[in-house]
Order: C-alpha cells, then sequence, then structure tokens
C-alpha cells in the first residue's frame, strides 16, 4: 500500500483528501506545518508528498527544497499561486508536479496516479539496469577459454534470437558442420557446466531442438 503525507495547514480539506485518498487504498497521513512535514519524513517513509506552498513558518518551497536535499519522496505541489514565476519556483524547488487550488478530486487522483506510475517504471527499469549490469560482471569473472567466450558473445550480440548451429559453426568454430561434428555441443556444453559453477542458471543458453541455441537473459529455474 502507497504511503501518501499531505502537509497542509488547511484541517478540513485534509480530512477530505484523507478520506478521499484512502477510498482510492492509499495510506494517507496528514501534518498541518513544514517542520512536522520534516520531522515526519526522519522517521518515517513516504511514497508521495503532497504539500501546500502557503504555509505557517517553512512554506512549501522551502520545504521542498528540503525534502530535495535529504530525500527521494517525489512532491505534488498544492498552491493558489497560480501563476507562470510561482510554477517555476516550485519546480526549481524540486515539485514534480503542480495543481493550484481550487481543484477537482478526479484530477488529483488522476496526478497523484500518474506519479505513482511513473516511479514504478523507473523502478523497473533500475532493477533491469541492475540485473543486466550483474550479469555482465558474473559472464566477465568466467574462466572461458578463447573459443567458449567467443561463442557465448556471439549468442549474447543476438540475445533471445535462435542462432544456428551451422552459422554457430561458420562464424565462431570457423568450419562447416558435418553430421557427427560434436565439437559445438562440447564447447556449449563447457560453458553452461561454468555458468552452474559459478552460481548462475545454464538456462541462460537455450536449446532449441532442430534449429540452435539462443542467449535468454531473463530465465528461471
Amino acid at each position: 500500500m502507497s504511503r501518501i503525507l499531505l502537509v497542509d495547514d488547511d484541517i478540513e480539506l485534509c480530512a477530505l483528501l484523507t478520506e478521499v485518498l484512502s477510498m482510492e487504498g492509499y495510506k494517507v497521513d496528514a501534518v498541518h506545518c513544514g517542520e512536522s512535514a520534516l520531522q515526519y519524513l526522519e522517521k518515517k517513509t513516504a511514497d508521495l508528498v503532497l504539500l501546500d506552498v502557503m504555509l505557517p513558518k517553512l512554506n512549501g518551497m522551502q520545504v521542498a527544497r528540503r525534502i530535495c536535499q535529504r530525500f527521494a519522496t517525489p512532491i505534488l505541489m498544492l498552491t493558489a499561486l497560480n501563476d507562470e514565476a510561482s510554477m517555476l519556483d516550485g519546480y526549481q524547488a524540486g515539485a514534480d508536479q503542480f495543481m493550484a487550488k481550487p481543484f477537482k478530486v478526479p484530477e488529483l487522483l488522476t496526478r497523484v496516479k500518474a506519479i505513482f506510475r511513473r516511479v514504478g517504471l523507473e523502478k523497473q527499469r533500475q532493477v533491469h539496469c541492475a540485473s543486466q549490469t550483474g550479469l555482465e560482471e558474473q559472464i566477465a569473472s568466467l574462466p572461458l577459454t578463447g573459443t567458449e567466450a567467443d561463442l557465448l558473445s556471439y549468442l549474447i550480440r543476438n540475445q533471445d534470437i535462435v542462432v544456428s548451429k551451422a552459422e554457430l559453426q561458420i562464424n565462431v568454430l570457423k568450419k562447416e558442420l558435418s553430421p557427427f561434428d560434436r565439437n559445438l555441443d562440447m564447447h556449449i556444453s563447457n560453458v553452461r557446466r561454468k555458468f552452474v559453477e559459478a552460481g548462475m542458471s545454464k538456462q541462460h543458453i537455450k536449446t532449441v531442438r532442430g534449429k540452435g541455441y539462443s542467449f535468454i537473459e531473463s530465465v528461471r529455474d
């Protein structure tokens, strides 16, 4: 369940938005000044901050700057200052999006969902990149022979594509494939064995019966 921190000194509005957002499945906590927001984020995590600009003591711009300096939490600013200069100030302070007061609840919900969707996609990309980098590092550390390395490199360059044995034989082993030649199969078997010995899955190299081999990045054992 995503957690939203609502920062607004309008207590009635906070109560309304807390009810609406809770009905949408979000966990909502509300505070009524900038200092309380920063204290909250020091103790708990929030997935999104709905931040009013006109706050007592620390205003919303100041709070946004401090949040961005210390946390990676996205910020949707709520403001009655619906002019270009104020919006630019807000974006420079670290706001991800702006909404002018008064606003319609359906529009707010759409903005909130859009921010969470973007954050989710970014996390997926980060996980994918981390996974890809980790796999590349593992492969680079394998004790492969020159021929094994050339075979694996050729398959990786053609990732998710089935490469025929004849193509691998000609382009990597530099000779025609003969009916009783098991040299290529032996090299593939050795690479798979070294995958397993390194704690990797041998399924990264998939055998497609009657066709050839394919390198698969994401596998399930």
